[in-house]
């Protein structure tokens, strides 16, 4: 069963946590009447705090990324010890309409180089005015996918890393144990940096770039795209898509 994914009501639901929380809201290009709001707040040790990054929504088919980040954000003490800049509606009208795509037709995480549409213009737009991370996370989902799995560009914490994340994934979904995922060798639900050099080359040679590139170019050494299984429960996904920002967050402590 489809599950009705309505971005004005998630909007208003998370502009209200936010205010309650003591978040600043900034806003992004508007898509038709739906703002699409995204959040900042200092952590209470100030600048030496870890920074981290977190964003969801880039594709209209994949909910439980926003609706994780709902989740975590009730609770206020959630993200107390970071710097934190959270993206968590990218993309409200194809959220309206469950496809991975804008209204355009336009595959926004594959925008992000030679840069084609008004939702991505607005968000480098934000993000020229931010400074480095410590880490990002991306929250995404797949339709097809028989468990959880993730891409890994990671230069900067430990080797072990990835392996925590899709180990605590699996804690609520299968970890999906394919060798091969999108073209990509995977080891364990893990495609990392190594294999998609080997795969497609560097990366700023790509002629579309995903988020996750435009964030390894511009702002931090760290960065990855969590997967999970569009086929399990809902509510699965999204306590599987918390315990990766929990081990990511876990790491930067």
């Amino acid at each position: 069963m489809t599950i009705l994914f309505k971005p004005k009501a998630y909007v208003a639901r998370l502009e209200e946590v936010a205010k309650a929380h003591r978040w600043t809201i900034k806003y992004l290009s508007k898509c038709g009447d739906v703002t699409r709001p995204w959040l900042q707040r200092t952590a209470t040790l100030g600048p030496a705090a870890p920074s981290l990054y977190l964003s969801s929504g880039i594709h209209g088919d994949e909910i439980s990324g926003p609706m994780a980040l709902l989740k975590m954000l009730r609770e206020r003490d959630f993200f107390e010890d970071f710097n934190i800049t959270i993206f968590p509606i990218l993309n409200p009208d194809g959220l309206a309409q469950n496809v991975r795509v804008n209204a355009d037709g336009i595959d926004l995480n594959r925008d992000y180089k030679n840069t084609k549409s008004a939702e991505i213009t607005s968000h480098i737009e934000a993000l020229k005015t931010l400074g480095k991370f410590d880490a990002a996370m991306m929250l995404h989902e797949d339709f097809e996918g028989t468990g959880a799995y993730l891409f890994e560009l990671n230069d900067a914490l430990d080797s072990s890393l990835g392996t925590r994340i899709i180990t605590a994934m699996g804690q609520h979904v299968p970890i999906d144990q394919r060798p091969e995922i999108d073209d990509f060798p995977s080891r364990n639900g893990i495609i990392s940096r190594r294999e998609i050099l080997a795969k497609r080359g560097n990366l700023e040679d790509r002629p579309e770039w995903p988020e996750a590139i435009y964030l390894s170019v511009h702002h931090t050494q760290v960065s990855y795209t969590t997967e999970t299984p569009k086929p399990f429960p809902l509510e699965h996904r999204i306590e599987a898509q918390i315990a990766a920002v929990k081990t990511l967050m876990g790491a930067l402590r």
